[in-house]
């Protein structure tokens, strides 16, 4: 009867584990867990029906631009034409083999001031 909770005790703890570590894999670098495409930020560096080219931090970052890209958001719609060069953008986007695909372009919202305390 003791080997038997030893094994069920065990088990228990066993199940814990992988639990705990199947839900640290999904969560992102600041804890928050993931949730959606990728996404990359930054300014467009040039926009054509077929591509768009977009700098930040990291260096350029080219997407590939299909007839499915949504371009705006529901409440603020748009097309590919409405963006020109030195917009703020959120690409999502998709990898396909060493190809990235662009899912939707929007409107990058305002960067958040902070405030200044006297």
């Amino acid at each position: 009867m003791k080997k038997l909770w030893t094994v069920v005790g065990l088990s228990l703890i066993a199940a814990v584990v992988m639990v705990v570590s199947a839900s640290a894999a999904e969560k992102g670098k600041d804890g928050e867990k993931r949730k959606g495409p990728p996404t990359c930020s930054g300014k467009i560096v040039s926009v054509s029906s077929d591509c768009i080219v977009v700098k930040n931090r990291n260096g350029e970052q080219k997407f590939a631009v299909s007839p499915t890209t949504i371009f705006g958001t529901k409440k603020d719609p748009k097309k590919c034409e409405d963006f020109k060069e030195g917009d703020a953008v959120v690409v999502s986007f998709k990898e396909d083999g060493d190809k990235k695909c662009a899912l939707s372009v929007r409107v990058a919202p305002p960067a958040k001031k902070k405030e200044v305390k006297k």
